[in-house]
């Protein structure tokens, strides 16, 4: 979970009890595991801190202990949580084995909490869910474009190519970072995104029903790259039945090649 999406101004103490309710209600359903960013809390103890002289090295370690400090904020609403942040991701077996709820901030520097996340999926097997303040991953910046289109689905191929696309762009949202990207893309793991600010609509989305939101997984392309005009990123609208697509203009690079997302510098994170 994105750390915006539970701390703005000040700590949204009722979403965070709404979520911590949808936990309690689906744990007898699945088997969860948490990892909670540094949002606005973050931000705050960065800037400070950079105003002070602090390197990029020690930015990101006061982010990642603002990550495990926003975690311990589900500690008293969740009921069968673990009651300690975890800090390696070999103890969540455990945990869970204990039918307890592991909960993670960030790890190391230089590393987000979604590629945390994605390691997390990867070595327990299971799914990986990014809950944020959008419905799911679209053609460009929800928050800035209201044309932007929402991607029921795409392949790893495609969520890969999205998002070169807008690291060629500076400010542009990311749904989630390189690295991360990278390791649900070379263990084929099935990656929802969704808003977390609709809770009925995560449950959905976990029990099998109809949800708005976006599914990653080991399909064929959905989008047709072949048919971008070289000089312009079109904006691709996948109709119903995945047939159709409604062009509009939006830069893009003139290479549309396929890229490693290993090999892009993603920046620093927490």
């Amino acid at each position: 979970m994105g750390g915006s999406f539970f701390i703005s101004e000040k700590i949204l103490i009722d979403k965070i009890n709404d979520f911590c309710n949808s936990i309690n209600e689906l744990s007898n359903e699945f088997n969860f595991v948490l990892v909670i960013g540094g949002g606005r809390t973050a931000r705050n103890y960065q800037e400070a801190a950079k105003e002070m002289g602090a390197n990029n090295f020690e930015l990101d370690s006061i982010g990642i202990a603002c990550t495990r400090l926003n975690a311990m904020l589900f500690f008293n609403k969740i009921n069968n949580i673990n009651p300690i942040v975890l800090t390696n991701i070999r103890d969540a077996k455990e945990v869970l084995s204990k039918e307890k709820i592991p909960i993670f901030g960030g790890l190391s520097e230089g590393q987000t909490t979604d590629a945390v996340a994605s390691l997390v999926a990867e070595y327990l097997n299971f799914d990986f869910i990014n809950l944020s303040n959008v419905d799911g991953i679209f053609d460009a910046d929800p928050n800035v474009d209201e044309n932007a289109v929402l991607f029921k689905e795409l392949s790893f191929n495609d969520m890969n190519f999205l998002l070169k696309e807008k690291l060629l762009v500076p400010g542009q949202h990311l749904f989630v970072d390189a690295q991360a990207a990278s390791i649900l893309s070379r263990s084929k793991i099935k990656s929802f995104f969704l808003n977390g600010n609709h809770l009925e609509n995560f449950k959905n989305c976990l029990r099998g029903y109809d949800y708005k939101g976006t599914i990653v997984s080991d399909i064929s392309d959905v989008i047709q790259k072949e048919q971008i005009d070289e000089e312009k990123f079109s904006r691709v609208e996948v109709d119903e039945e995945n047939e159709g697509f409604i062009e509009d203009d939006y830069s893009q690079d003139e290479d549309d090649e396929e890229i490693d997302p290993r090999k892009i510098d993603f920046g620093k994170g927490y």
